[in-house]
């Protein structure tokens, strides 16, 4: 059931500079040449049916960035 009680808040206002928009710019011009210089390399090396695709890149085509394994400790091996 939804009930009638739901506490509203005001919209957070959310201000874009123009440091942003150049940094945004900045980030979506080196995206594209990286992809175009990607294409070009798939062009002239095209993929190797049947091979073994590295994790590593699998993750990186899906977008999923893994955290680095940090040790809280070292147990000493005894």
């Amino acid at each position: 059931m939804h009930s009638g009680n739901m506490i509203r808040r005001s919209p957070t206002r959310i201000d874009l500079r123009l440091d942003d928009l150049r940094d945004y710019e900045g980030m979506r011009t080196r995206l594209q040449l990286q992809k175009e210089c990607e294409e070009r390399q798939q062009a002239l090396y095209p993929p190797v049916w049947g091979t073994k695709v590295p994790q590593s890149e699998i993750q990186e085509r899906i977008g999923y960035m893994p955290q680095q394994n940090q040790a809280t400790h070292t147990r000493p091996n005894i």
